[in-house]
């Protein structure tokens, strides 16, 4: 008979959160693994998909994608062992794979490896905030290459007079907009990020060289930051998908790059035109390791093989620092309330469940 553990489910669209102890324990299959559910975070797809379906394969379901926690048993041709730690976004929407439960699995060519000095918390803050930043700046605008090691093999990252170029992130306090100023900051990019005036030190201490006050007009907006940057940029990240009338007017009035130019943003919903004089790439994680999808995100899976290893490089390097957290305890009960307390906003800080221990 079938092991089975906790897990917290809906039934349906906008069904509450509900506690069973009846799942059964996911069986690793070929390039898979086990994990031990130690701690999630909340992110915004999660409300996303209990309020409109997006992602679900069927009902009940449980949610939960930013993973953290120990691998307990390995399935055929993984190089992965039980008893590591492990990280990462998992599959959206597939039973079995979500972290809002005691077990679940993930494809060991995605996994974030994190330091054993890192706590599980802020492991759990890595998955989706980083390999998104990853998506909108490595395949978005590609601030640079990888090889399948994720090592860096070509960057621009200069102008022709020997300067650094310029990266906008609109949206430098949130998760994504935090990893992808350090991210662009390491590539060797000056960066400046729009935020409120109550995180301007946060995003300045990630690494900002310049911070633009969001609640301003966008007309003045745009203004700061062609002042800042003298124009010298040719891509402009959204990570809050909210900005895409400026980013797109700042590259095509203030831009002065001969190179491409490109808006990148987390907004895969909503209509918008193709431009002449740049590209638009919308980054699409919630797609990760679905198969049956590969036509909506050619090249995703692939890309985040690589991102994988580049991020634990960069964590294991101390490169990249975790988002600080906003940690809910109580265990599977918590979860609910944690949704909750990520929907009203955490103040630029992940909210993060400790689900159960490691022993």
């Amino acid at each position: 008979m079938a092991e089975r553990m906790k897990g917290v489910i809906i039934e349906g669209i906008g069904a509450p959160y509900r506690l069973v102890d009846d799942l059964e324990v996911p069986e690793p299959g070929q390039g898979q693994v086990l994990v031990k559910s130690i701690a999630t975070a909340i992110n915004p797809v999660d409300t996303g998909m209990a309020s409109t379906g997006l992602f679900i394969k069927s009902f009940p379901i449980v949610l939960g994608c930013d993973s953290s926690g120990i691998i307990t048993k390995v399935g055929p041709n993984t190089s992965l062992k039980p008893g590591q730690r492990i990280c990462g976004c998992t599959r959206l929407g597939f039973p079995g794979y979500s972290t809002f439960q005691q077990y679940f699995l993930l494809d060991e060519r995605f996994a974030i490896l994190p330091p054993s000095s890192m706590s599980y918390n802020d492991a759990a803050t890595i998955g989706v905030g980083a390999e998104t930043a990853c998506i909108g700046l490595l395949q978005g605008i590609k601030l640079a290459a990888l090889d399948e090691n994720g090592n860096v093999v070509g960057k621009e990252g200069d102008d022709e007079d020997g300067g650094k170029e310029w990266v906008v992130v609109l949206g430098g306090a949130g998760s994504v907009g935090q990893y992808s100023v350090q991210i662009a900051k390491m590539l060797g990019y000056k960066v400046v990020a729009t935020c409120s005036k109550r995180s301007a030190d946060l995003v300045k201490s990630v690494g900002a060289d310049e911070v633009v006050d969001y609640s301003l007009g966008e007309e003045e907006q745009y203004s700061k930051i062609k002042e800042v940057t003298g124009g010298n940029f040719f891509g402009v990240w959204d990570t809050v998908a909210k900005s895409e009338g400026l980013g797109r007017k700042l590259l095509t009035d203030a831009s002065i790059s001969k190179k491409r130019k490109c808006y990148a943003t987390v907004d895969d919903w909503s209509p918008m035109e193709e431009k002449a004089d740049h590209s638009l790439h919308r980054a699409k994680l919630g797609y990760i390791g679905r198969p049956d999808e590969e036509s909506t995100q050619p090249d995703l899976d692939s890309s985040l093989v690589s991102y994988a290893k580049f991020i634990t490089h960069l964590l294991a390097n101390g490169s990249l620092k975790p988002n600080a957290t906003e940690v809910v305890t109580g265990g599977f009960d918590a979860v609910a309330g944690a949704v909750e307390k990520q929907v009203q906003g955490a103040g630029g800080k992940k909210v993060v469940v400790e689900l159960q221990t490691v022993e």
